[in-house]
């Protein structure tokens, strides 16, 4: 450093890019502290539950034993694959556990498929070691919501560009905001329940013994149309309360359609349920600039996956579990645990078996890069819209009028 009375020797045009030079370099340095200083809401988001309960120094690794159901087999099609025509996608086929179950039906009164496996997994967890368990986990993904509609209408590039980060239609009263489920969507929930309602009854299916929920909107009222019927009537093992869960929300940032509603709200539109512990009043977790990673998503199924199983490992039956949610966490889950990419239609569901073996502590906490930013429009997303509708409120009428004349 040059002593103090050198400093006069200095002319002007020498200090401007000194003076320069040191902008530039506390300036970064302050926004790399900032940065440390203030965590990402993706980075919350991975710890959000993190509270200590159901001994959380346990985390599982799991597998995916194939040529159980058809969504595991590269030769089904996501776009054809219809739960409700196949006996939710039950592979039928024999088992070594056949013959103990047969003896109790006796020849008047064969087992169903679903019988059959029911027996067969009973089979798979006794015969475990003790580290080990196998269930089965029901993945709904929620009916049609009015954000899908608006993709649907404006179209995915318009939509990602600007369209999702509005509230809703500015020309009308359709919002997308923590979406709410559409006439289609409240209809899809219906067959749900019809559906169920008949595979409880003929094909023997068990019922889940736990549920687990995204706090979305359209979510909650999926599970509510799908279950709460059957629930009243008394065809569901156990006491149907589903776990309002924040790890079990779609992927996360940018989409007001993702961001969700208070949790004073939730609790009052749907009394029936249970909000974990540590749930927020307000969303702290979405993110209005960034968008969150594949890489992070499958991390938080994984560690969704984790506290899930220790909650139910303290039920009598835990073997069979009901996750009502979204495409992306669908995807999300299905990658934790090594089963191949499936896009599960909006208001179907697919069954997946799943292995999982205790491990001792915590699951490796993992940092991810920060999520990526809305992309730029292409086009003036102002002139975007499917063509034959005035707007996007005459494309949602007459979507609607057709729903209800069906």
């Amino acid at each position: 450093m040059l002593p103090l009375h050198s400093w006069k020797h200095l002319n002007i045009s020498t200090m401007i890019p000194v003076l320069l030079v040191v902008t530039v370099v506390l300036g970064y340095l302050f926004s790399m502290a900032d940065s440390i200083s203030q965590p990402s809401a993706q980075s919350v988001l991975l710890t959000a539950t993190d509270d200590g309960d159901h001994d959380s120094n346990v985390h599982f690794a799991f597998t995916t034993p194939p040529l159980y159901f058809l969504p595991s087999l590269a030769t089904t099609n996501p776009v054809t694959f219809d739960p409700t025509t196949t006996n939710f996608g039950l592979i039928s086929q024999p088992y070594d556990s056949d013959p103990s179950l047969a003896r109790r039906h006796g020849k008047d009164q064969p087992p169903t498929d679903w019988q059959r496996f029911t027996h067969h997994l009973s089979n798979l967890n006794s015969n475990a070691p003790a580290n080990t368990s196998y269930h089965v986990l029901y993945l709904a993904r929620h009916g049609q919501g009015y954000h899908n509609l608006a993709q649907s209408y404006y179209g995915t590039q318009a939509w990602d560009c600007y369209w999702a980060q509005l509230e809703g239609d500015p020309d009308s009263s359709i919002t997308w905001a923590d979406a709410h489920l559409s006439k289609l969507g409240e209809q899809q929930a219906r067959e749900q329940n019809r559906f169920w309602t008949s595979q409880l009854a003929t094909e023997k299916m068990p019922s889940p013994g736990a549920w687990f929920v995204s706090p979305m909107e359209r979510a909650c009222k999926t599970a509510e149309i799908t279950f709460e019927p059957l629930a009243r009537s008394g065809r569901l093992r156990g006491t149907w309360r589903p776990v309002v869960k924040e790890l079990l929300r779609e992927t996360n940032g940018i989409h007001t359609c993702d961001r969700r509603s208070r949790k004073s709200s939730i609790a009052e539109r749907y009394p029936e349920y249970e909000i974990e512990e540590g749930f927020t009043e307000e969303d702290e977790l979405w993110d209005p600039v960034y968008r969150e990673t594949q890489a992070a998503h499958i991390y938080r199924a994984s560690l969704l996956l984790d506290d899930v199983l220790r909650q139910t490992k303290r039920k009598e039956d835990d073997s069979y579990v009901s996750l009502t949610a979204h495409g992306g966490m669908i995807n999300a889950i299905l990658a934790a645990v090594g089963h191949r990419r499936f896009a599960v239609k909006v208001g179907s569901a697919i069954a997946v078996i799943v292995k999982a073996e205790a491990r001792q502590g915590k699951r490796r906490h993992e940092d991810f890069e920060t999520g990526k930013t809305k992309p730029d429009c292409v086009d003036d997303p102002l002139k975007a819209g499917l063509p034959g509708y005035k707007n996007l409120k005459d494309y949602v009428d007459q979507v609607e009028t057709s729903v209800e004349r069906d």
